[in-house]
């Protein structure tokens, strides 16, 4: 199921990170990234994060600081370290709604095209869970901690105050999540500490298990008004510290979110993630109910080039790195038990 609002529907990457020339073509509903480690998952989700970042924030500005938003998604002091080969131009470019933007990159400068469409603020959650380290994290350590800015913009999101004067349009039945926990998340600004309040106790978020963090740091992104109608959400691997029992509640969220105009990418090495995703799209047709469009994306290596392939079918899609280990797994297993093991 297509839809007419503006989202991501093209990105090309050339001389940029891990890529020499990348196009992919998304779709305005859950986009799934996957490929062994190193390939660039998580630098196509930066890049579109950090142009869409810096269009949201030229609303406050002239045209929006590219360079300084790119160096510091990517967590490096200079432009020109994302660039594959140094002594080449680099350049980002993509389609979102009707707008074909570009970036320019060289000599350390970032320049546009001139296409600056408006923008929602998207929303990144990275692998590492954050909230039981935000103490310091939104004051004088953001110009001195090795983390990346979408670390410091998921705590700035998870920590604010929503705002009374907004409603966020979406019809989201959370019920599912809360019952994972128990207790309600608060947020202390004079502390500048989560706590997990339960009818006992008040626990610091030090001791709350980490996939509890995980998803009520989703819970509170919802509730705080960051998701509304035609927003991004860029999650990288929602499987780490979660328990593979909680990941069809997770997958339920993001299902209900595509299904209310927010477009997705989530990239992941879990075979869980994308199981329940397939199971979830299956319940919702056999309800005769709409479900999101979703594509799959495999990233791989050739030639010390990381490259690209896509398909709307799981199933059809190749290279699979994750089928590929299972189907290993189970040969192994296969043959260690004709062995008597």
């Amino acid at each position: 199921m297509e839809s007419e609002y503006s989202y991501h529907k093209q990105l090309t990457l050339y001389n940029f990170t891990a890529f020499a020339n990348i196009s992919l073509d998304f779709t305005s509903g859950i986009n799934i990234f996957i490929g062994e480690n190193g390939t660039g998952k998580t630098h196509i989700m930066k890049a579109l994060y950090a142009w869409q970042l810096a269009r949201h924030l030229a609303a406050y500005s002239s045209t929006g600081d590219y360079a300084n938003i790119f160096t510091r998604t990517y967590g490096v002091k200079e432009l020109q370290l994302l660039y594959r080969n140094k002594t080449k131009t680099a350049s980002v470019s993509g389609n979102y709604g009707d707008a074909n933007w570009q970036i320019g990159l060289q000599n350390g400068i970032a320049v546009d095209n001139g296409i600056r469409p408006n923008t929602p603020r998207p929303v990144f959650i990275p692998a590492m869970e954050m909230m039981a380290h935000a103490r310091n994290m939104n004051g004088i350590l953001r110009d001195y901690a090795d983390f990346d800015r979408t670390y410091f913009d998921f705590l700035s999101m998870v920590t604010a105050t929503p705002s009374t004067s907004f409603k966020h349009d979406l019809i989201l039945d959370l019920k599912g999540l809360s019952e994972l926990y128990s207790g309600d998340t608060e947020w202390n600004e004079e502390d500048q500490m989560f706590y997990l309040q339960d009818k006992n106790r008040r626990l610091p978020y030090a001791l709350v298990a980490e996939g509890i963090r995980k998803v009520t740091g989703l819970t509170r992104l919802i509730e705080n008004n960051w998701l509304s109608h035609g927003g991004v959400l860029f999650w990288d691997e929602p499987e780490v510290n979660l328990n593979p029992r909680w990941m069809g509640e997770i997958i339920e969220v993001l299902v209900m979110l595509a299904l209310q105009k927010i477009q997705i990418f989530v990239a992941t090495h879990n075979y869980v993630i994308i199981k329940q995703l397939e199971l979830s799209l299956r319940k919702y047709h056999l309800s005769g109910n709409d479900t999101p469009a979703v594509r799959y994306f495999s990233l791989s290596k050739s030639n010390n080039k990381s490259k690209v392939t896509w398909s709307d079918d799981y199933s059809d899609l190749e290279p699979n790195p994750i089928l590929d280990q299972y189907d290993i797994m189970l040969a192994e297993d296969l043959e260690l038990g004709n062995q008597g093991f």
